[in-house]
């Protein structure tokens, strides 16, 4: 006879009946000596009813009969499936032929497809405790001096644990969560006991169905449960988990959101990675530890291999929603466990094309690869240039992207050209920007100027300094700067001027006109503090404005009129003026 198979049945193909059952439902059974115990469903009886007066009960009263018997029917049917299955069990395990064994096996697996969640549930924790009692008396490894009939109970047995591992999986598929502690203790008992040798032996093959399908669950309670309690607290858990993530993603189709989303919250959350092959030596391990210790699960660099390989594998499937979360923690997170960082070029590159915020820190993960593992890339500035566009000035992420400009072209090193063109385009967004933007700039302007002085001519030229303020008088001035030149190290930046700064000196807002001030007087201050500029907007603005102290009333106009728009005469300052009897009239001409 053979067992059936979970490998077609996909999940939630059919809707189990959910019954409510209390978590006082549930007790461990102790166990003979030598056979591990497992946590064993008890169905509880309630207590005989007591029979009620006959006297014409109430409509809801009838009701709520119904609904006990009803209640009472279900508990008696998991009740007996429960003695049948106590009885299956001790046949299963008992049994002297192949046939008889595997015949009890299949109607257990039947049952685990049961349309009924609690019998189901019920009957994964029977398989559950029969398998760990076929572990433990070695019915599950072949041997030697094993006849044959004994070597064929233990290769149909293997198939059908095979079988309620799928089956299991499936349950952990729909959100079960019971079938992870089944699996987990499965997986320790199956370490233990069906060791090819005495040495260290990790059952990969059924860690691997049980990351497989949970990771495609609906249910990310179910998913931060097996990452906090077994993958963040075991060493050994961690490192099988990253070894199987490249092959399990090859398995599953790109275009399956749960599983990257649930991977990605994985990944995302794993902190405090060991640093060096001594803490790895301390840290928890789930099974026992290898004797060797120059087994690969000490070995840090074989972790951070596994780290590599694992993250690739998610950043390689599509997840746009988190590419933001991922490149913010790329520079600290991720980079300093890549063994080689490179490998995170091109995804860096290929991130930079979707523009915006997130363009912005890909360039951040390349400027940390440049800094701290000498990568070579030249077309970052160019890159880093494209991105000043008017949007820029109106965009909620300003304030991040002028803390990473200012982070980038912080050093005395880069060329004067390539400062000037970042100077010059800045300056000429300012002419279409809002005061709250312009008051960023302005500052940061002057910073960078400050840290390269040849920069300072663009000043001097339009502050007459050179007569050049004479020549933008002339007519047809063409300014030598081309705002269309794509590399910054071409634009001719550095022969033009900042007349678009000097401008700023009479704009309508106080704040910026006073700022812009600073440009015309001495660089004596050694720079700005760019955070004390960045929260400013309309709002922050405003409240500054409304939240003044007045020290006298502002005045509004020179003569006040007494009346508007009357048909008397209005009596004015400067003596009568006469108005007209109907201001409509006045507009027309009818001649």
């Amino acid at each position: 006879m053979t067992v059936p198979n979970f490998n077609g049945i996909a999940p939630g193909s059919k809707k189990r009946k959910r019954v409510a059952v209390d978590e006082s439902t549930s007790r461990r059974k102790s166990a003979p000596n030598g056979v591990p115990v497992v946590t064993k469903a008890v169905i509880l009886r309630p207590a005989p009813k007591q029979k009620r007066p006959t006297e014409s009960p109430s409509d809801d009263e009838d009701d709520d009969e119904d609904g006990d018997e009803s209640g009472s029917d279900v508990e008696d049917i998991l009740a007996v499936r429960q003695a049948e299955m106590l009885q299956l069990e001790g046949e299963i395990v008992s049994a002297k032929t192949a046939q008889a064994r595997t015949k009890g096996l299949g109607t257990l697996l039947e049952q685990l497809k049961d349309e009924s969640e609690e019998i189901a549930i019920m009957t994964a924790v029977g398989l559950c405790r029969t398998f760990c009692r076929l572990m433990s008396r070695g019915q599950l490894v072949r041997h030697k001096d094993h006849s044959p009939e004994q070597l064929r109970m233990v290769k149909e047995g293997k198939e059908a644990y095979i079988n309620y591992l799928g089956g299991l999986g499936h349950l952990l598929q729909s959100g079960e969560g019971t079938s992870l502690k089944l699996g987990m203790r499965l997986l320790k008992e199956e370490s233990i006991h069906m060791k090819p040798s005495e040495d260290y032996y990790f059952p990969f093959l059924s860690y691997g169905v049980i990351i497989k399908h949970l990771l495609q669950s609906d249910s990310s309670d179910l998913v931060n449960v097996f990452a906090t309690e077994y993958v963040y607290e075991y060493s050994d858990l961690r490192f099988e988990f990253l070894k199987a993530i490249p092959n399990i993603s090859k398995e599953v189709t790109p275009s399956n959101t749960t599983y990257s989303e649930n991977l990605f919250s994985i990944l995302y959350d794993l902190k405090n990675i060991p640093s060096t092959s001594e803490e790895l030596a301390d840290s928890k391990l789930y099974i026992d530890p290898p004797s060797k210790k120059k087994h690969p699960l000490f070995q840090f660099a074989i972790h951070q291999r596994q780290f590599q390989d694992a993250w690739l594998a998610l950043l390689s499937r599509p997840l746009p929603s988190k590419q933001r979360d991922i490149l913010t923690i790329l520079p600290k997170r991720i980079i300093p466990h890549f063994p080689n960082p490179r490998l995170l070029m091109d995804y860096l590159t290929d991130t930079y094309n979707s523009g915006g915020v997130t363009a912005l820190l890909a360039l951040q993960g390349l400027f940390n690869l440049m800094m701290s593992h000498n990568l070579d890339y030249p077309n970052f500035f160019p890159k880093l240039y494209a991105l000043l566009n008017r949007d820029l000035m109106h965009v909620k992420y300003r304030s991040r992207f002028f803390r990473l400009l200012e982070l980038f072209l912080n050093s005395s090193h880069l060329p004067a050209i390539l400062v000037a063109s970042f100077i010059k385009r800045l300056a000429r967004l300012c002419l279409s920007a809002p005061p709250s933007a312009i008051v960023i700039v302005i500052p940061f302007a002057y910073n960078l100027m400050r840290l390269h002085p040849t920069c300072t001519f663009m000043l001097h030229r339009v502050l007459g300094k050179e007569g050049y303020s004479e020549k933008m008088r002339q007519e047809g001035f063409i300014d030598p700067f081309n705002e269309e030149e794509e590399d910054p190290m071409k634009t001719g930046a550095l022969e033009s001027s900042l007349w678009e700064l000097e401008t700023l000196q009479s704009h309508y807002h106080p704040n910026v006109a006073t700022l812009a001030k600073i440009l015309s007087e001495q660089f004596t201050k050694q720079q700005y503090g760019i955070e004390d500029f960045l929260d400013h907007s309309y709002t922050s603005m405003l409240d500054a404005e409304m939240t003044k102290k007045l020290y006298k009333d502002p005045v509004v106009e020179y003569i006040v009129p007494k009346k508007i728009f009357f048909a008397a005469e209005a009596q004015s300052n400067e003596g009568a003026v006469p108005a007209p009897e109907n201001m409509l009239l006045e507009f027309w001409d009818f001649e």
